[in-house]
């Protein structure tokens, strides 16, 4: 709400207040004000301010996975919340008790799980080297002693590839997280880019972990500017893995990633795994992207329910939280194929580029 002054043209003697009546005005002017303040202090805040939410709703034989975040007015997570605070309707219908689980921050039996796909294609260690390791080791540094992490790294022409140069290691704030910390900062030359390689790996360490993980939140955080040029992988065989596993993919965008093949895979495996693209061209953006991962993954609620729902339409998901507005968002209980945009481009060109997805023109 904005006040607007309005000036108005009198005669100078009809404003003069006579200095004898000044004073007492003054001293009652502030005296409300006075009142106002402390009245707005003792008022109730708000203690709900947000809600957003995410859905797995893949493969069709698994549970749909409902993960909210809500956070006050401040933008802090809200603890406390119990399973009656929250309403599942989907097409409308309430679904009847999903089972809940309390985000990894509020329960100490929930543990986070996490393997950084770091890409390191000259393009990349020229424009973000130094902040994409600091991101990361800040990111390590910031998880609970109990939690897992796994460093994978690629490019084109190393010998390895795309390869996993730490497994899932245990932070424990010693020699657990020291060898993470070294894992990130450890060279890995050579050029060209196989980013589809490199997160199609990392999915592959949760389907066969070299130790069982704990329970909780699983999911790769890659790093990258999209550049492609020399994975096996195609994307969709990226994105029907993740699904499969159930693990998110989250990616950020590092560098020059302003060509339209490195948005696809950049905010197509984002928005087909159930997670998120950031954009981070800058430094600074690089580590509050990393910042705003482990913010979700550590303070989201988790509701789950079976469905008899098989068909590959979108359906609405509306979730209740108790003193919020309704969150909304639609799923698709099947993975749809991505197709590349060949606009503008060769018949040659776009037929090579299609076969090599897996694609028929």
């Amino acid at each position: 709400m904005s006040t607007t002054l309005v000036s108005r043209t009198a005669n100078v003697t009809s404003l003069f207040i006579p200095t004898q009546r000044v004073i007492p005005l003054v001293v009652h002017m502030l005296w409300l004000l006075m009142v106002a303040l402390i009245l707005g202090a003792l008022a109730p805040t708000t203690a709900h301010a947000a809600v957003t939410l995410r859905v797995e709703a893949r493969p069709v034989s698994a549970p749909i996975e409902v993960f909210a975040t809500v956070t006050d007015a401040n933008g802090g997570a809200v603890s406390g919340l119990t399973a009656a605070d929250f309403q599942v309707l989907v097409d409308g219908v309430a679904v009847g008790a999903p089972s809940f689980s309390l985000p990894p921050a509020q329960d100490p039996g929930q543990k986070v799980s996490i393997v950084f796909a770091m890409d390191y294609s000259s393009s990349v260690r020229t424009a973000a080297l130094l902040p994409m390791q600091e991101a990361v080791i800040a990111f390590i540094n910031s998880m609970r002693v109990g939690d897992f992490a796994a460093i994978v790294k690629f490019n084109g022409t190393n010998p390895n590839r795309a390869s996993v140069v730490q497994a899932f290691t245990q932070i424990d704030g010693a020699s657990g997280t020291a060898a993470l910390i070294n894992a990130v900062n450890a060279d890995y030359p050579g050029e060209g880019s196989n980013v589809l390689d490199g997160a199609i790996l990392s999915i592959q360490q949760f389907t066969s972990p070299p130790i069982a993980l704990p329970n909780g939140p699983k999911a790769t955080v890659l790093v990258t500017d999209g550049g492609e040029n020399s994975s096996s992988a195609d994307i969709n065989a990226v994105v029907i893995a993740a699904n499969a596993a159930k693990i998110a993919v989250f990616t950020i965008g590092v560098g020059n990633f302003t060509e339209t093949s490195a948005q696809q895979i950049l905010s197509g495996l984002a928005a087909q795994t159930s997670a998120s693209f950031y954009p981070a061209p800058s430094a600074a953006q690089i580590g509050e992207a990393y910042v705003q991962v482990s913010r979700l993954l550590n303070n989201e609620y988790l509701l789950t329910f079976q469905s008899g729902i098989g068909d590959c339409n979108s359906h609405s998901l509306e979730l209740r939280v108790t003193g919020q507005a309704p969150a909304t968002t639609t799923f698709t209980r099947c993975t749809p194929l991505l197709v590349p945009d060949v606009r503008g481009q060769t018949q040659a060109a776009a037929t090579t580029e299609l076969n090599r997805l897996g694609l028929v023109a």
